[in-house]
């Protein structure tokens, strides 16, 4: 991937046309070839004699492990550039950590980069460890203590129980199928990021973490996501105290207990989750946590405007309404529900306690949790407010805009 030695382009360039772009400053330069992966960087040292070398300069790396034939070429590509920058300050680092099972692993070998990207006070770090012996890498204690870094994601890498924490600009995080020490790891370390504001964790069902607890006083953005699986019946917990929270995704077949705390700036809720119910673990109205856990769920999400839910959480809601009266959601505006064809007579009963609701979508949604929940007759009931329904797949779009055209009856 050397710039050097590669054909050189002629120039396209007509005689009176300008070159603009080469005669640019290398500040915007750099900052249109960041957006690029190194490998297309690169090439651009055959367009003239000024861009020969400029793309060694540019402050940020995107590399995969498949854009070199040789593993000896990938490392050495790697030590070069960053010891060619040694005393830059590192824009990116972005790298997808894939060998085959022929290669022999190195982690020793990622966690050096790190350590150096580290000092070179890199602001965002993408790392994906794609490779048979994923896990394997770890999160260096350097990381934990790099005060430029802004954005975080990792991906199938392990995440320590930190000594110490030092992340003062920090703002997002993203981790993916990344595995935890302990169960203490992953609150050590978002509780010292003071800046932090989204944060996303797609979990992997080895994690083995009973209880996962998010507390910041910063997050404005939490996104949380657990594949579903029939033959994992074990009381998984997730607790979130985040007082300045605006919007809450729960993409979430596993965890069976939601814990919410100072979420009284919640604005809008994605939530796909049946609770770890199924068609064989079924709502017991005797279970007395449960339904207290899900009355304090539907307390705390019941004062945001906007709504996205699933039809697994529908047909949770519609059991527990059988036994508890249902909150009422009165600020929410904006409801869409991703149904299965099976569950359309369970959405007037949440329906009714959407008093002041303007816009409705129902979508759909395949290979939900299905729970086997019989659903008794109910009487129409009218919703006045209602002013816009979208019924996706082109079945029906309908917009209402006179007051006496808001009285659709659902049930």
């Amino acid at each position: 991937m050397d710039g050097d030695g590669v054909k050189r382009v002629r120039s396209t360039n007509q005689p009176g046309e300008v070159d603009r772009i080469s005669h640019l400053p290398d500040c915007l330069i750099f900052k249109v070839l960041l957006s690029l992966p190194t490998k297309e960087v690169v090439k651009t040292s055959t367009l003239s004699t000024r861009w020969n070398h400029i793309w060694k300069h540019v402050p940020g790396l995107n590399l995969e492990y498949d854009d070199f034939s040789e593993h000896d070429s990938f490392v050495s590509f790697i030590d070069s550039f960053l010891s060619f920058n040694r005393d830059t300050r590192l824009h990116m680092f972005k790298l997808t950590y894939d060998y085959s099972e022929a290669d022999e692993p190195e982690p020793s070998l990622v966690r050096r980069w790190l350590d150096t990207v580290s000092r070179m006070k890199v602001e965002t770090l993408d790392v994906t460890d794609d490779s048979a012996e994923s896990w394997e890498l770890e999160m260096t204690p350097a990381l934990y203590t790099c005060g430029s870094l802004v954005s975080l994601k990792l991906v199938g890498l392990t995440l320590p129980s930190p000594d110490l924490v030092s992340l003062p600009s920090l703002k997002d995080i993203n981790l993916i199928l990344v595995e935890f020490t302990d169960e203490w790891a992953l609150e050590k370390f978002i509780s010292q990021c003071p800046s932090l504001k989204n944060l996303c964790i797609e979990r992997s069902f080895g994690d083995d973490i009973p209880m996962l607890r998010v507390r910041s006083q910063s997050l404005l953005t939490f996104i949380h996501i657990v594949d579903s699986h029939e033959s994992f019946d074990d009381e998984r917990i997730l607790e979130i105290d985040a007082p300045m929270l605006k919007y809450l995704k729960l993409s979430d077949g596993r965890t069976a207990i939601f814990k919410l705390e100072n979420t009284a700036s919640l604005v809008g809720v994605h939530i796909n989750t049946a609770f770890n119910l199924t068609s064989t673990r079924r709502f017991c109205p005797n279970d007395a946590q449960k339904r207290n856990m899900i009355q304090n769920f539907l307390l705390m999400i019941s004062r945001v405007d906007n709504i996205v839910i699933a039809s697994c959480t529908l047909e949770v809601i519609y059991e527990y309404s059988r036994y508890e009266q249902l909150p009422v959601f009165r600020n929410l505006s904006s409801l869409r529900v991703n149904l299965d064809g099976d569950v359309w007579e369970m959405l007037p009963v949440f329906l009714e306690s959407c008093l002041n609701l303007t816009t409705l979508v129902l979508g759909s949604i395949q290979n939900h949790v299905k729970l086997g929940i019989t659903v008794s007759p109910r009487r129409p009931r009218v919703l006045p407010s209602l002013k816009y329904v979208e019924i996706e797949s082109g079945l029906l779009t309908c917009e209402l805009t006179k007051p006496q055209e808001t009285n659709l009856k659902l049930g």
